[in-house]
């Protein structure tokens, strides 16, 4: 069986199991017509026939069973059947809930019981073809052989590993008894296993050891075979043994590997080790005796890593810019002086090396195959065009592609469908919102319906530590999240969309797309804005009824007709249209997507006002209109009932400053006059009555708006937040709101109190006013753990924060405050349970950071611009303080002239961020190599002398910190 049919069938496996899974769990939500009982019956039939697919599935990847092409026909025709099923169950259910006095009640019936007939009899077809064709499916397989180890240049995977390669050794070398497991762990092709395999050839290892072995396990996991290949190893016996040990039982090949191992000290090496239990069954073979033994283990999985050892685990990382370029320049046998006058051909090279992403596998291979190819700019640019292509058809890449792909293989069935989702971002996307990933994944069933949003962050966690998704900044600091956005590993994402386009899972409409290409039939479309939007491409592409998301990047209004087609769709992301999308462009189509459980027009600053008809998307769960020019909701919305996340106001341009022009815009409802000159001109109105709720939503939302200099502004409110409609208390399912508006209506925060699921909440216009009723109402926000409050211009927050009922509830672990404070509140100390702290334009005095040292569990603390004030400002750290932060940023604090940290200071700190501190030269940064956490520090570039001076603290650092210059 080849490698290419192996990973096609088991992504068509788990894609088949994943959509029984949304097909079951659907099929729990439908109550039909209690005196309907063979409607009833034929739907529990359907229900308990495709529980027994599931089973059928689950044991034919248990037993491998699915590699042969019939096996893998009869799995995509379940994968086809099951995604009708959801089709029409996900119709069935609008059907009950929107039906009341049909006008014949009796066809409608009939309708109803013949379609569900007719799915019945395709099941029980489909069954019936299981039974026929794969009696022994379920029962078991041929496990593999243990596959034969990938032959690469070992000196190409080792560039640039000497400082790795040495910390290793100094591992194996430990003058400890103990016996020591060293497991190093990265993504696929980093050359994890080159690295082991160089250190336990070298003779000074070798001859310290009495014993040496090492194999490269299989998947599924067979133990005899390895214990088999040890006991083989250890030995040094002839061919001829091999035969004697394939009779021996597994009892029998246990009492021989531990005689070998019994007080002899040995090294191992178990190469690619990929579960945790692969692991528990693994170490029992081996005796812990004081015979300083060493077991070195090579893992893709980070927990396998910290599961065997947490004391000398060890990450190899991707290979530096520098190395990774050079090692390519060897491959394609050139030198730097070959690219001289040809600023292009290196340009080309270094987006090659880019795309690699510092693999070494990937730079050698591919530099290897461009050298037996014409080096001409045309020539390599052709080849980043076609990557996925020369992949599938040139056996020089094989080594590359089949490392690749065994690494998406080997992810667990959950997973496997949302790493296909991966190939729906568009090639134009090079940052995804974190928040954006894991909402569209809820939308589209992925997470189960309980503990979804955890179920996310846990699955981008996964995909991060297997290399799969890369996170920018990449900081997982103290293990508290503080990413918000991520991209898809360059390389793995060409093997995510080839799977894709072959399950017919999604179609990605861009530059390399040809006109013979259609997505007939496909479940999820991304158009990116490469792809030439003409009427013959849109004709060719073909059935698009089943599309459950569309993704848009660019140009939008060519594609509009296609949305008129999609009557199932889920997701509709609109974010990469930016400024090309208009009211009228989508108006039209939203009450139409009935289905639709998540929208997202963040980002498109020509989108005023949502439809009035928006409570026609009952599934609505998210709604993401952030970055628009809305500032009020329709009435309408307060009737989406199981909306999740509501994100709405602007982005403010730089968000290091938060007054608009510097104080709160004019109250005005004529015209704003400066020095005589008319700067601003009040839009009444554009119709002049209103033919009902919706035009009224637009009529206010231009009475509310001016110009001032070309840019938008409302006159007595802050245009980052949004005003939310009366009875949006009725939104009981929301967990994440903002940023709202509380000031532009007197009885916003009493639509707050009965919002008890939030877990999220943004606010702005808070002032003396309003601020006991906003704290009195989030009291009784119970799950609340996240609070942004933000307050523009003059007096700001100043006397908003202090009160007999002004505090949050004391269980907030993320707290954001922007605008004019002056002291800190005191009941700041009451929450400890508070992890992160943003504080931005509060003006607060130098001591306030002393206060903040007292939060024990603070791990995450950002000053942004005008925090702090003062002249002089210095921080010094001392010893015992700030105990649980891992994280410390000054950024935009012009004043800020030394930070000092003593020894015992902030143990847990793990990144230093110093940026836009013009100041900070005049007495530096002192007590870096007191820091015993620090892996980064983060600064915009100073003079030599400064950049020295840090560096020496650092390599000083026994952490071996490293200095980052933005």
């Amino acid at each position: 069986m080849s490698p290419d049919i192996s990973v096609s069938a088991a992504a068509t496996l788990s894609l088949a199991k994943t959509i029984l899974d949304l097909v079951i769990l659907l099929y729990s939500k439908i109550t039909p017509p209690p005196n309907e009982t063979d409607l009833n019956n034929d739907l529990n039939f359907i229900k308990d026939e495709f529980m027994m697919m599931r089973a059928y599935l689950a044991d034919a990847a248990k037993a491998s069973a699915y590699r042969t092409e019939a096996a893998r026909a009869w799995i995509m025709q379940v994968r086809n059947l099951a995604y009708d099923v959801e089709d029409y169950f996900q119709e069935f259910v609008l059907h009950l809930r929107t039906t009341k006095k049909p006008q014949n009640p009796r066809k409608q019936r009939n309708t109803v019981v013949d379609q569900i007939r007719g799915l019945k009899g395709r099941i029980c077809e489909t069954n019936q073809r299981y039974k026929d064709s794969f009696p022994a499916l379920a029962t078991g397989g041929v496990a593999r052989d243990l596959p034969q180890k990938l032959i690469v240049t070992m000196d190409a995977l080792l560039v640039g590993r000497e400082t790795e390669k040495s910390h290793i050794i100094q591992i194996v070398n430990k003058d400890d008894k103990r016996r020591q497991i060293i497991p190093i762990w990265g993504m696929c092709g980093l050359g994890k296993t080159a690295l082991a395999q160089s250190i336990c050839q070298q003779r000074d290892i070798i001859s310290k050891f009495k014993m040496c072995a090492g194999i490269t396990l299989s998947h599924p996991l067979m133990v005899d075979e390895v214990i088999r290949s040890l006991i083989y190893q250890l030995r040094n016996e002839e061919w001829t043994y091999k035969e004697t040990l394939k009779k021996m039982e597994h009892e029998d090949l246990i009492e021989e590997l531990n005689k070998l191992l019994h007080k002899e000290k040995h090294l191992i090496v178990l190469d690619n080790v990929s579960s945790i239990d692969n692991w528990k069954g693994l170490i029992k073979l081996f005796p812990d005796e004081l015979t300083a033994s060493r077991i070195i283990v090579t893992t893709r999985e980070k927990t396998v890593a910290e599961h065997c050892s947490r004391e000398n685990m060890y990450k190899l990382e991707a290979m530096k810019d520098d190395d990774a370029l050079e090692l390519f320049m060897n491959k394609v046998n050139m030198k730097a002086e070959h690219f001289d006058g040809q600023p292009q051909l290196f340009n080309q090279a270094r987006s090659i090396v880019l795309k690699c992403r510092g693999v070494p596998l990937a730079i050698s291979t591919i530099g290897s195959f461009l050298a037996t190819r014409p080096r001409t700019v045309q020539e390599w640019a052709n080849f980043t065009e076609n990557f996925h292509s020369e992949l599938d058809r040139n056996s020089s890449l094989k080594i590359l592609k089949t490392s690749l792909t065994s690494h998406c293989e080997e992810l667990p069935y959950h997973l496997k469908l949302c790493f296909l989702y991966l190939s729906i971002f568009c090639e134009d996307q090079n940052m995804i919102r974190r928040k954006c990933l894991i909402r569209r994944w809820i939308a589209e069933g992925y997470l189960g319906d309980t503990n979804a949003e955890e179920n996310g962050e846990v699955y981008l966690a996964d995909f991060i530590n297997k290399g799969i998704i890369l996170p920018s900044p990449p900081v997982y600091v103290g293990g508290v999240a503080t990413i918000r956005y991520c991209r898809v590993h360059s390389l793995l994402r060409e093997i995510s969309l080839a799977q894709s386009m072959e399950e017919k899972f999604c179609f990605v409409l861009g530059s390399r797309s040809s006109s013979s290409q259609t997505c007939h039939n496909v479940r999820h479309l991304s158009i990116s804005s490469s792809w030439r939007r003409d009427a013959n491409n849109l004709s060719a592409i073909g059935d698009i009824s089943c599309v459950r998301s569309l993704t848009v990047c660019g140009k939008w209004e060519p594609a509009l007709e296609l949305l008129e087609k999609m009557r199932m769709l889920r997701v509709l992301d609109l974010a990469g249209t930016g400024e090309l999308l208009r009211d009228h462009h989508i108006e039209p189509h939203l009450d139409k997507l009935i289905h639709l459980k998540y929208l997202s027009l963040r980002g498109c600053r020509n989108i005023f006002w949502l439809t009035h008809s928006l409570d026609n998307l009952w599934d609505l769960q998210t709604l993401d209109v952030r970055g628009t020019s809305m500032i009020i909701l329709p009435q309408t919305i307060v009737n989406l009932e199981k909306l999740q996340y509501l994100r709405a106001g602007q982005i403010p341009k730089d968000e290091k400053t938060t007054d608009c022009m510097g104080s709160a815009a004019p109250k005005t409802n004529k015209r704003l006059t400066l020095g005589g000159v008319m700067k601003g001109v009040i839009i009444n109105s554009f119709r002049s009555e209103p033919k009902d709720s919706g035009e009224a939503s637009k009529r206010d939302t231009f009475n509310k708006t001016f110009f001032y200099d070309g840019h938008l502004l409302y006159p007595t409110r802050d245009k980052h937040g949004i005003e939310v409609p009366n009875g949006t208390r009725k939104l009981n399912s929301l967990e994440t709101l903002g940023v709202i508006d509380i000031g532009a209506r007197e009885d916003s925060s009493e639509e707050l109190r009965k919002l008890t699921k939030l877990r999220k909440l943004g606010v702005t216009g808070l002032n003396r006013e309003n601020s006991q009723q906003f704290f009195s109402a989030i009291a009784m926000l119970t799950l609340l753990q996240s609070l942004s409050i933000r307050s523009e211009g003059k007096p700001g927050l100043q006397n908003c924060l202090d009160g007999k009922s002004s505090s949050p509830p004391t269980y907030i672990r993320s707290l954001k405050l922007y605008g004019n404070l002056i002291t800190l509140p005191s009941w700041i100390l009451h929450l400890q349970n508070l992890t992160k702290l943003k504080l931005r334009s509060t003006r607060l005095g130098p001591d306030a950071v002393y206060v903040l040292e007292r939060l024990p569990r603070l791990a995450i603390l950002r000053l942004l611009s005008n925090s702090i004030e003062g002249k002089d400002l210095r921080f010094h750290f001392q010893h015992g303080s700030f105990r649980s932060l891992v994280l410390l940023q000054f950024d935009g604090l012009p004043y800020l002239q030394s930070i000092k940290f003593e020894q015992g200071a902030t143990p847990n700190l793990e990144l230093l961020q110093v940026e836009n501190c013009t100041d900070i030269e005049k007495h530096g940064c002192s007590g870096l190599s007191y820091l015993p956490s620090l892996k980064e520090l983060w600064l915009k570039a100073g003079s030599d002398s400064f950049m020295h001076d840090l560096q020496m603290q650092l390599e000083r650092n026994p952490n071996r910190s490293i200095l980052k210059v933005n």
